[in-house]
């Protein structure tokens, strides 16, 4: 069965009986918020200081945005409004579903008001931020439709790119897919004096990348899920669009000068693994990933970047002939059985498949003398490990017609096995083993951690062309375990106790119980 549209009535009944939207329909989006709801306190979390060195009012609603040519499609965005700080703080998305990109300083103190303009509880996520566990944005703690939830942290993270996407939880399942699909998401980018002092790109010379792939039907209407087995299917394997985005629109020509530029790139897709690489096959040079920049830079002939994944990427235009053209594209890999075309409910765009992302067209000729530094991040080094340190190990597998489990558990509300309670202070190892015939980019809240170790013993089930471009060096929060696959990672239990979630960023996985949470115990 195919994917398809429903109308404000069905929708509404489905809502009613089973507490499950599956699709995104003409006006329901709109009028599903009647109008606007008056928001109401509902809590104040990490506050304990009057001042704060930002403000911000950030509202998730329902909007009508141009995405393809023809009709605007109903989507639920962000709207971010400044109430203090530097101007600098917001950068708004124009004609793009996306929220404000938000950059914040190392150090800074940020309160945020979060309006649920709604009709469904949600949640603001900081993904990738070192903050405390109740303003993590974590299902445990919804935001009521009309309600308003404040929340205060500081800024402890060195600069990097991260993102803020929804990750509520509804009665029913899970609601990140669905929520983060209809538009809940936007780029959070922290800096610090280490990075500014480097002096890379900035301005318009910073291109920022939002890698989503969406379907549409009719007059632009989203589509997500149906209810028959190719939605079966699709939460199997992660939803696919068929039409690829960039920023919220369909991918575009850029004109760049002859001059060095900073590409940043998050995968803000469901489930889609991109690989990109340049058009004209010269090396991709990575300067960073999830958390921030490397010591040095990386070439690689292609970058693989999973769901929730970021890259910083270095490229060079000053020997380009004017007129001249570059393109980011994402190239082709197999995919295995479950991935790729011998599945029901694939999209018109399978895994694997090759399209182009951006292309840079060369129309102006600068003098500049900016080069690449040899080194780059020394501030932060690798979390040390000994023979001593604890292994903790997690098996990602299958459940027969329900989705997967970590270590044979699913999703299972706030509940903590006793081999999920960690100490305040230690370090471990994160051993996670991938027994399922899927790859798993799986996330940790409220840290970040070293890969230190990868082992496929030869079988990854028909999943080849990515390895090359695994970027493993660096800080991450999302580490990709390919089928067959073992990784090891190191984590410091820092700062903050309480509980904190672990869960592969697939978004129909973890919807469908591929999410677990962990104790830090003080």
């Amino acid at each position: 069965m195919s994917r398809k549209s429903v109308h404000r009535r069905t929708v509404l009944q489905a809502m009613a009986g089973t507490g499950i939207l599956l699709t995104l329909s003409p006006g329901f989006l709109l009028t599903g918020c009647d109008g606007g709801v008056k928001a109401t306190e509902s809590g104040a979390l990490g506050l304990d200081s009057e001042e704060y060195d930002v403000e911000l009012n950030l509202r998730a609603t329902s909007d009508s945005v141009p995405i393809l040519p023809g009709a605007p499609s109903e989507v639920w965005r962000y709207r971010v409004e400044l109430l203090k700080g530097p101007e600098s703080t917001l950068s708004e998305n124009p004609d793009s579903y996306l929220g404000p990109t938000i950059r914040l300083r190392r150090g800074q103190t940020v309160k945020i008001h979060i309006h649920n303009e709604l009709p469904e509880d949600t949640t603001v996520h900081w993904h990738g931020l070192h903050v405390p566990s109740d303003v993590d944005g974590q299902p445990r703690l919804p935001i009521r439709p009309g309600e308003t939830m404040t929340v205060g942290f500081e800024v402890l993270d060195r600069a990097g790119l991260f993102w803020y996407h929804s990750h509520a939880h509804g009665e029913q399942g899970g609601r990140v897919g669905f929520q983060s699909y209809a538009g809940l998401a936007g780029l959070l980018i922290v800096e610090d004096d280490e990075e500014l002092g480097l002096k890379l790109p900035i301005g318009e010379n910073e291109l920022l990348l939002v890698l989503q792939d969406r379907t549409f039907t009719g007059t632009n209407e989203l589509v997500y899920l149906d209810g028959g087995m190719g939605a079966m299917m699709d939460r199997m394997r992660g939803f696919l669009g068929d039409q690829i985005l960039v920023n919220g629109a369909p991918p575009a020509t850029r004109k760049v000068a002859t001059r060095p530029y900073r590409v940043r790139v998050l995968n803000g897709s469901n489930a889609r693994i991109y690989k990109l690489a340049w058009s004209d096959g010269r090396p991709v040079t990575i300067i960073g990933a999830d958390g921030g920049l490397f010591e040095n830079p990386e070439d690689k002939p292609y970058a693989t970047l999973a769901p929730a994944q970021r890259l910083d990427i270095w490229v060079d235009l000053s020997d380009s002939r004017l007129g001249s053209t570059l393109e980011l594209i994402s190239g082709s890999y197999e995919a295995g059985m479950m991935g790729g075309m011998g599945m029901m409910g694939n999209s018109g765009l399978p895994a694997g498949s090759q399209f182009n992302l951006m292309a840079l067209k060369v129309t102006e000729s600068v003098d500049t003398a900016e080069t690449l530094p040899v080194q780059l991040a020394l501030e932060r080094k690798r979390i040390p490990i000994t023979d001593a340190t604890r292994i903790r190990q997690f098996e990602l597998s299958h459940v027969m017609m329900q989705g997967f489990a970590i270590n044979g558990r699913r999703f299972d509300r706030t509940n903590v096995a006793d081999d999920e309670r960690v100490r305040l202070g230690d370090t471990e190892i994160w051993e996670f083993r991938n027994r399922t015939p899927m790859p798993h980019p799986m996330h940790v809240h409220g840290l970040q951690f070293n890969v230190i170790g990868r082992d496929a013993n030869g079988n990854r089930r028909g999943w080849s062309g990515l390895t090359q471009g695994l970027v493993d060096s660096g800080w991450h929060d999302t580490v990709l375990v390919m089928p067959g696959e073992t990784v090891q990672f190191a984590m410091k239990f820092e700062r903050f106790d309480g509980l904190y979630i672990y869960h592969c960023h697939n978004m129909e996985h973890e919807d469908t119980g591929m999410m677990r949470y962990f104790q830090v115990q003080g």
